[in-house]
């Protein structure tokens, strides 16, 4: 079994989710719930979008962060109902 992650969360990211708790508490709590499960388990499981970040989705959250080492590094959290897609 592989060695637990741990988490480190950006200050960017922690400050959504304090945002995030305010409005939607639950919400909170299942994006720091899956990322805390995922970083016990000792697999990134994110889909890998770029080299060396990866999202995990926590509906109706999005989670990008990276693997680094021994760490699991939350980089941002969105709310992928809100994200805007780009056009030509």
């Amino acid at each position: 079994m592989p060695a637990p992650f741990r988490l480190i969360w950006s200050d960017a990211a922690l400050r959504y989710l304090e945002q995030l708790h305010e409005r939607a508490p639950g919400q909170a709590e299942a994006v720091v719930n899956a990322m805390e499960w995922m970083a016990d388990s000792g697999f990134s499981l994110g889909a890998e979008v770029r080299p060396g970040r990866h999202y995990w989705p926590v509906p109706p959250q999005g989670v990008y962060y990276a693997e680094r080492r021994t760490a699991l590094y939350v980089e941002s959290i969105l709310d992928v109902r809100r994200r805007h897609t780009r056009r030509p």
